[in-house]
């Protein structure tokens, strides 16, 4: 079997394709839904997108609390396996990281994305000993529930390139030290160049992931031989989807066409999207809201 197909099995998902395994990052239950129903095996929840979506600043930071009642909502309406983004984790404590991951297993999330970099390397980076530590929390915190936890490492540093050293080989030691420490994938952001990407991958011993999300990407196909695992699309899919609604929008006040209407989805598309509302997650939010005072 490939990386691509193994990480999927282990999922609980079939990966048929030569190709990485595609993950795309989703931001409410809509995206996700129509994503489900396009036959992704795999979604990860991105507290990017949903940071832009709510308003938050790129200095600050999604608490956990929120960033698990829609990844909750998500998992509650998908049966699609879902991966929680725990951004909100960052800076905190191991005994924080610990509550985090009990309460993704609680809630139906098959794995976590623990990063050092907060938002692609906004709010600085962790050092490698606290990040390796906070991914040994996670793992006791999966012993403790006796739940399987699939745990995705990422690293920014690639996001600093312009003030760190030497990003290419900090990412191989944080690599190295994330593996050890119990990580299942390692997720370096930052970077979609096929040649560093496989000139990565065979120096980092253990599965890799990046992300395709800039113009000027590859075709899928050119990453076959990379040695690369798993390729997420980021922020792409929300950033092409608001370029779009842009684009519709100036149209309109340019010309006067609704055009757009023609193949837009009915109202019936989307509620057929959406199921029931919510009627579990309100004990979680009162765990998480006492989880974190205290």
């Amino acid at each position: 079997m490939t990386p691509a197909r193994d990480i999927a099995a282990t999922l609980g998902v079939e990966w048929q394709s030569d190709t990485p395994l595609i993950i795309p990052e989703v931001w409410d239950v809509a995206s996700a839904r129509l994503l489900e129903n396009s036959n992704y095996p795999v979604l990860c929840t991105s507290a990017s997108s949903y940071a832009w979506a709510h308003g938050y600043r790129p200095s600050e930071r999604v608490g956990l609390e929120e960033l698990l009642i829609i990844a909750g909502r998500i998992a509650r309406d998908c049966k699609t396996p879902l991966i929680a983004d725990l951004e909100g984790c960052f800076d905190r404590s191991n005994q924080f990281v610990k509550k985090g991951v009990v309460a993704a297993l609680t809630i139906g999330c098959k794995g976590i994305v623990i990063g050092d970099g907060g938002r692609d390397g906004l709010q600085q980076m962790l050092g490698i000993i606290e990040v390796a530590n906070r991914i040994k929390s996670a793992r006791i915190a999966e012993m403790e529930q006796k739940k399987k936890l699939f745990l995705i490492a990422r690293t920014d540093v690639f996001h600093l390139a312009g003030i760190m050293a030497n990003p290419f080989e900090e990412a191989i030691n944080r690599a190295s030290a994330y593996l050890n420490a119990g990580a299942d994938l390692i997720h370096v952001s930052g970077i979609q160049n096929p040649d560093v990407v496989a000139e990565l991958c065979a120096r980092i011993n253990g599965p890799v992931a990046i992300t395709v999300s800039l113009s000027g990407a590859p075709s899928l196909e050119r990453y076959n031989d990379s040695g690369v695992a798993v390729i997420a699309l980021g922020t792409g899919l929300m950033r092409a989807a608001f370029t779009n609604m842009k684009a519709i929008a100036e149209e309109l006040l340019g010309n006067g066409s609704f055009n757009y209407l023609n193949d837009a989805m009915t109202d019936n598309d989307l509620s057929d999207l959406i199921t029931a509302p919510d009627q579990g997650n309100a004990a979680l939010h009162a765990m998480l809201h006492k989880s974190a005072s205290s």
